[in-house]
Formats: C-alpha cells, structure tokens, sequence
C-alpha cells in the first residue's frame, strides 16, 4: 500500500467521529473501530489480498502536542527497522500536515497470549518452558539490536498454531507515559507485569523484558499472576513459589521463573539466551556468586573472596591476625563508650567491617557498676574493652587509627598483660615510693626506736598490698571479644586482569555496571587461583581460557561506554525538557523557540537506547567470561591431585610426618 493514498484512510474515518467509516479506499475494509488502545485510536481493517491488519494512528488531542507527535514518529521508525524480528509488520504508515501521524500494521494469524492463558492456565509444564523457549528466543533478538520492551504484556504476544511468537502493538509505551500516566494513573493502572524499576526509573536494560517473561510463565504454569492482578506499584513481599500453588512443577523451571521475578535487576539472569538455555535444559542459571562482606579499608560492599575493593581500589583485608612468634602480642581495647543509640550504631558498624563473626550486642558498662543489677553486668562489658587479639605491634597500631577515625576511643596493649595485673605493678610501686617517702625523715630526725616501730607498720602494709595484687595479678588477662575477618583465599591484588577491571569502576560507575563487573571479577580471580595450583596442564588451561583476557578488554571498554551515556544523561532531564516545552507554548513562543528543546528530547531516547544496547552488550561478555571460566575451571592436573592423595594417604599411615 503506498503511504501517500492511505492517508485518505484518516480522513474519511472521520467523517464520523467515534464511528465506523461509511466508505474507504479500494482494497481495504473496515472490520470494526474505532476503539482507544493506549495513545492511538485503532481500527481493524482487511487487506485487498485478504490479510488482518490493524489501522492505529495518534489521538488528535497528542497530535497537537509537537513533542508527543515526534516521540510517535521516531517510535515508528524504530519499530520498522525491526522486521524480521518476530515484531508485526509495519506496511505502510504516513504523516501530514494538519493530521495525526498514522500506521498500518499486519495482524499475525494465532490467538493473542492473554487469551491463550484465560484458556490453558495452568498449562503442563513442558508447554510453558516451550512457551517461555520460544518468548526468550523473541526477545533476545531484539535485545541484541538494543531494544527494551517497555510495554510487553500478554496482551500484545500473539501464539501461532504452530508455537511461534510474534509482537504487535509494542514500543510506543513513552509516548503512553508522556501524555497519560501521572502518579495516580500509574497507580490504579499500571501493569501487573511491569518490572519494579519501571516504577522508579526512565533508563532501563534488558532485564526489565525478563522481570515479564517471569510473570507471564508464572501465571502460566500456576493460572495465577505472581504478585495478583493489581498494579505495580501495590506489591509487596517475594512472589511464591509455583509449586506451592500446583504439584508436579520441575524445579529447574521454577528456579528460572523465580530468578527472572527477583526484585533487582542483578539478581535475575543476565541475558534471555541463558533463560532459553535453562529451559532447554543445556545450562543451570548462576546465581549470586557468594555471600557479602565489607571492604576494611572503605566499607563498600563487596563480596567474600575478591581482594580488591571494586569501590576503592585497595586491599579488601587490610589487617590480619599474627603468629604470637611473630610478635602477634598486642591488642585493640576500647576505652571509653556511650549508651546513646548513635554510638552504638558507629561502633557496632566500624568493627562489621573488620570481624569475622557476628558483632554481639554491644552493651557497655558506663559509669559506676553499681548502678546496675547482677544480672545486667552478666549482659554488660566491662571498659577497657579488648576487641582484637594477636596483632602485630603495626597492625595493631593501623587498626587503631582505623577505629580513631570513626571517633572511637581506642588504644594498643599487650595481649599478656591484664589490667590486674597491671594495678598489681602500679600499688607495689606506689607503696614502695611511699615507704621510701617516709622512711627516710623518719630515720633522719626520729630515733630507732619510731624507725623500727614506723618500719615495721609501713612493711606490714607493703606485705598487705603485695599480697592482694600478687594474687589479682595471678588472673588471666580477658581475651579479647571479636576475630579479624581472615584474608579471602584470592589472587594477589597485583593481577592485571582484576587490576583492570577494579581501575574502570574508580571514575564512578552505575550500580548495575559495578555490579555486574564486581560478579566478573570474582571469577578471573578464581580462574587465576586455580591456575596457581595447576603445574602439570598449565598450557592446557592457558589454551582454554584464551578468551579471558580479550573478554576483559571488551567489557572495560562497553563500561567506559556506558559511562559516557551516563554522564550525557545527567544533563537531559525528561521531565525538565517536557516541563519546558507546556510553559513555552503557554507562553506563546514560536516552534522555533522550542526547537532544542525537541531535539533534546529525541537525544535522549537514542542515549537510553544506547544504553541499553551496550549494557546487553556487558552481559553477554558477562556470560561468554562467565563459560570461559568454568570451562578452565574444569582442566584438572590429575598428576598434582595423585600427588596429594598419596601424601594424605602416607599421613594417614603415619609413614610420613
């Protein structure tokens, strides 16, 4: 059909406002309309050579809009450079002046998703993971080309009979949000499919399609919406687990669904081909690499096994316990504290950062004991207070000024050395000064028989006191209450591959780029520790885990990329430019004025798309590292493991010391 002739559709389609058209050009038949979808106004209409096709075109009151009309526009375009995909084609579309701009899509023969739940849910589940195959195939594609589905519901996915997928009516959605949804429409119609940082953000990834595709199996396989049929924004809580609903759900397809539906995005799987993958049954998802912990030397949070802090750059475990041998005979004490809340909240989080179990309740004895029962002592520590044991005389000096600077009052001792003890030493001192303080008048100006009665009070008392502390110093010294979190078992922080991963985040990098970098880096720090302990197949691992260090290179230079994107980002504020634009044409300016305005708006839409389409980019060298690893992984040295059996087994004997 040519663009220029269907523009007479519109026309007479409004002839008769809210109506079907009496008449229309040659070839095409009106089925039914028209009917408000969203921002456009549609029609279904028959093709001269028989095939279902769908009329949309924007609404005459966001027509008038020039920055509504060119957000359309340029939409269009987009969703016409993706034929091929799986995406309805469009065939003819047409703007002019004076007129809303319009399109002519085809219609795919099947039934549209929404309608093949209401029918099948809950489907077996061998069909849903065929299901969810075919929408993780669909998607991919075009998350290769950069393209986020902000609108993607069941509703626009058409099921051919022979199981294939196709989209219709998606990629308008920023038109929708721009013209209709305000804070209370979102709230009462907003999607239940849509992901949780749709609700929060305007830049999104990928992962935000795979939050969907993770509610549409859910209710596949259980009938039922993971979180209800109610608006986004009136969630709460972890959706439940399909099996809990209905038996017989495999466990590999739960997990998927239950990844895909986590909260954050770095928590769901990285791409849609490692969901179709899952699905198939060729791969298990990763999930998050290990626990968390703190660096020591910032507090960033990190995870337990990488030596570099991705957030500062340096060691993550600064100070670690010694060998008494080695002069490990000091410790860390607290000496003075507070019962206030927020004391309490600053000590409790500097020593998290350092120990290796859990902090207890850091309940302190202030003031006089006296002023508490028994029973609170028995709860209470008393000050000084040792918190770390075993140190160098220089670590424990450095982790000393590292408790300072949180304004902890804190100082270095002696691990042998017990406050008794040290009292004991200080009363023998005192008395003796003070035997020699008056000893020696005595014997100047008295006679001998005051100096030996003096004397023989004054050792009486010296006798007295020696004894008390003597037997107080007797008391072992208090161990002290906390362990150092020990050093991760990682690769030294001068490797140049996790060295390089850790300088890109330095400048400052999104959460979800520091997140997916942090995960990569711990893992080329277990291929190099497992390289390490390989002798006899190094150059056989060497060839297996080729690919590691170009993949490095890629995923430095994509996080560079989005780093750019981000920072042209922070000068375009959506809101603002639209803001801008309703007070000039309220102030009557001409479309000139508005004419930057305008084109920020469009410089936007083509740096989030940017976005997206470099972080896609990230997770797939994400997940081409994440093989490459696991495949060196996989390379053993039977020759060191015979090796060692040997040595285990000769220990055992007692053949060998």
């Amino acid at each position: 059909m040519n663009p220029s002739n269907s523009g007479e559709i519109f026309r007479k389609m409004s002839q008769e406002a809210g109506g079907s058209p009496t008449s229309a050009p040659a070839g095409v038949t009106v089925i039914s309309g028209p009917e408000r979808a969203g921002s456009e106004q549609r029609w279904r209409v028959r093709l001269a050579d028989g095939r279902a096709a769908v009329l949309g075109r924007l609404l005459p009151e966001l027509a008038a809009d020039e920055a509504l009309r060119r957000r359309y526009v340029g939409d269009l375009a987009r969703i016409r450079g993706l034929a091929g995909l799986g995406v309805a084609e469009i065939v003819a579309w047409g703007e002019q002046a004076g007129e809303p701009p319009w399109r002519l899509r085809l219609d795919p023969p099947g039934e549209a998703l929404d309608v093949w739940l209401r029918r099948r849910a809950p489907a077996p589940p061998d069909e849903v993971a065929a299901l969810g195959i075919a929408l993780a195939e669909l998607l991919g594609a075009l998350h290769q080309r950069g393209v986020v589905l902000r609108d993607l519901t069941p509703r626009v996915i058409v099921r051919g009979e022979d199981g294939r997928l196709w989209l219709t009516d998606v990629g308008l959605a920023r038109v929708d949000i721009l013209s209709t949804r305000t804070a209370a429409s979102l709230l009462v119609e907003g999607s239940p499919y849509a992901s949780p940082e749709q609700l929060t953000r305007t830049t999104l990834d990928a992962r935000s399609d795979l939050f969907v595709m993770g509610a549409i199996l859910f209710q596949a396989v259980t009938g039922s919406l993971p979180f209800g049929d109610g608006p986004a924004l009136l969630r709460s809580g972890a959706p439940t687990r399909p099996s809990s609903l209905r038996g017989g759900v495999p466990a590999a397809l739960e997990a998927v669904i239950l990844r895909c539906l986590a909260e954050a995005p770095e928590q769901r799987p990285a791409t849609a081909g490692e969901v179709a993958a899952a699905l198939r049954g060729e791969v298990a998802l990763a999930g998050d690499e290990a626990a968390r912990t703190v660096c020591q030397a910032c507090g960033a949070a990190m995870r337990v096994g990488q030596r570099i802090c991705l957030a500062c750059g340096r060691e993550a475990v600064l100070f670690a316990h010694t060998p008494e041998a080695e002069g490990g005979q000091w410790c860390v004490a607290l000496t003075k504290g507070s019962e206030e809340a927020a004391f309490t909240s600053r000590l409790t989080s500097a020593l998290e950062a350092l120990s290796a179990g859990p902090v207890p309740a850091m309940n302190l004895v202030i003031g006089d004991a006296r002023m508490y029962s028994k029973e609170e002592l028995k709860r209470r520590y008393r000050l000084p207070l040792r918190l770390f044991g075993g140190l160098s005389a220089a670590t424990a000096e450095a982790l000393r000024g590292r408790l300072a600077a949180e304004d902890l009052k804190v100082k270095v001792v002696r691990s042998d050395v017990s406050p008794q003890r040290r009292g004991a030493k200080i009363g023998l001192a005192i008395v003796g000064v003070l035997f020699a303080a008056v000893m020696v008048p005595v014997a100047m100006f008295a006679g001998v028989a005051a100096t030996l009665s003096v004397s023989a009070v004054l050792v009486a008392l010296f006798g007295v006191i020696a004894f008390f502390s003597l037997r107080a110093a007797k008391k072992p010294p208090p161990r002290p209450i906390l362990s150092l979190r020990p050093a991760p078992a990682a690769l030294p922080a001068s490797d140049p591959l996790v060295a390089r991963l850790a300088a890109v985040l330095r400048g400052g990098a999104a959460a979800d780029v520091r997140e997916q970098v942090g995960v990569l880096a711990l893992l080329v720090q277990r291929l190099v520790d497992h390289r390490a302990a390989v002798v006899h197949e190094r150059a056989e691992l060497d060839r297996v885990a080729e690919p590691v260090a170009p993949l490095v290179a890629l995923i430095c230079g994509l996080v560079a990329q989005i780093g750019e994107i981000d920072a042209a980002l922070k000068d375009l504020d959506e809101g603002s430019i639209v803001r801008a634009l309703a007070a000039s044409e309220a102030r009557g300016e001409p479309a000139s004025a508005r004419e930057a305005l305008l084109s920020g708006l469009e410089r936007l839409r083509g740096l989030e798309e940017g976005r997206a389409l470099a972080l896609h980019r990230l997770l797939e060298a994400g997940a081409l590292l994440r093989r490459s690893v696991e495949m060196g992984l996989g390379v053993r040295d039977a020759a060191a493991e015979h090796e060692r059996d040997v040595q285990l087994a000769l220990r055992a004997l007692g053949g060998a010391e």
